[in-house]
């Protein structure tokens, strides 16, 4: 048995000594630079962001269980590779301790990161990074992110990330008040006003640029306005780059009245209305809907045109 406490051991001691490592090495460069970012003690933060502590506790538990059970199998393999036909178990059970590793390391990053808001600037404290002083002159840009959780990416004026704050993040409805207050989009040199962005015009489509609302907040996000004859839908940006993408296959309009579709004819089930409409279009095009939809698409897209049209999406600001 005692081959098998071994690896369990040495995981223990991986999950302790990899963290002890990391933080040694982030306390070190706070250290170096803690005359030039500590905030003036006399004023307290307006708020601060940080990540919810589940994160980080479920990537540590997930790092050590990974740990546990590479280390295991990874003593078992080397114990047993005469009998093996191959260094392909020995290789997934390394595999396994190494993303243990990153897991442990990663739950560190988690819990590190910190944003403290002030009148004038921020203190951010980014996952493995340096705790800086951001001025709020220095930002350059605040845009929505496209991450799975969704949030704000913050970037300075050279385009380099500040921080991204996620919608789960606590303070984020903080953050995102505070920035349309103190910075907002249309101030920021590399954020382009709506005026600022050619629109798009096809054969029977016509798409402009235009900063949408959304959330209870009506935090402003990257949006077009697609207008086909009598026929016109708003659509944020993030929604029609996974349509283009393939990554959904339908998106409609973010007003109700009427409800438009942008969509492939592909994407809806034979028993649906879009299906009727759109059974005759080519696979590789995209159809305007709009209720009702007697009368058949407003718009279809294929060919060079769809080509002009997803890459003048693809450039939009976000």
């Amino acid at each position: 048995m005692s081959f098998i406490a071994f690896p369990v051991l040495v995981a223990v001691l991986l999950s302790i000594v990899i963290p002890m490592i990391v933080g040694a090495a982030v306390r070190r460069s706070d250290r170096n630079d803690r005359s030039m970012t500590r905030p003036n003690p006399d004023t307290g933060a307006l708020f601060i962001v940080t990540n919810r502590r589940w994160q980080s506790v479920l990537f540590r538990v997930l790092g050590i269980a990974f740990l546990v059970i590479g280390g295991f199998f990874t003593l078992v393999s080397v114990v047993e590779s005469e009998e093996m036909d191959g260094p392909g178990p020995l290789i997934s059970a390394a595999a396994i301790t190494v993303a243990g590793a990153l897991f442990v390391v990663l739950a560190m990053g988690i819990r590190r990161f910190r944003v403290d808001a002030y009148d004038s600037h921020l203190t951010v404290r980014p996952w493995f990074r340096a705790m800086r002083v951001v001025p709020l002159t220095e930002i350059g840009s605040v845009r929505p992110s496209l991450t799975n959780f969704g949030g704000v990416d913050v970037k300075d004026a050279n385009g380099r990330m500040l921080f991204t704050a996620t919608k789960i993040s606590s303070g984020y409805d903080d953050i995102v008040a505070y920035l349309q207050e103190r910075s907002p989009l249309q101030q920021t040199p590399n954020s382009a006003a709506p005026t600022d962005v050619e629109p798009w015009q096809g054969a029977t489509l016509r798409a402009e640029w235009i900063p949408l609302p959304r959330g209870r907040k009506g935090t402003l996000e990257s949006g077009v306005l697609l207008t086909a004859g009598a026929v016109a839908g708003r659509m944020y940006t993030s929604e029609l780059i996974h349509l283009l993408n393939h990554r959904t296959g339908i998106v409609e309009s973010t007003t109700p009245e009427p409800l438009v579709f942008l969509c492939w004819p592909d994407s809806a089930s034979p028993s649906s209305v879009v299906w009727e409409a759109t059974k005759n279009l080519p696979a590789d095009s995209l159809a305007l809907l709009a209720d009702p939809m007697d009368n058949g698409p407003a718009a279809v897209l294929t060919g060079t045109e769809l080509t002009h049209f997803s890459e003048w999406i693809k450039t939009l600001p976000r």
